[in-house]
């Protein structure tokens, strides 16, 4: 897992660990998302097991969006 202030990436084995480790990212960008007060979260599936989340100007605040890239 790839890790910066506002976009981390993760690599999962399984659906289960893929699971994990989103809601663990989520709920850490979500605190920092409140504290900024401004952005929403966008997570990307970049391949099989593969996931970028990210704080996004592009998405409201409060408002986590998935798609694929």
């Amino acid at each position: 897992m790839v890790i910066t202030r506002q976009r981390q990436e993760i690599t999962a084995a399984s659906n289960e660990e893929a699971d994990q480790l989103l809601n663990a990212v989520v709920e850490d960008l979500q605190q920092l998302a409140r504290r900024e007060g401004r952005y929403g979260i966008l997570v990307t599936k970049t391949g099989p097991g593969r996931f970028t989340v990210e704080l996004s100007e592009d998405v409201p605040f409060g408002v986590t969006e998935e798609t694929t890239g």
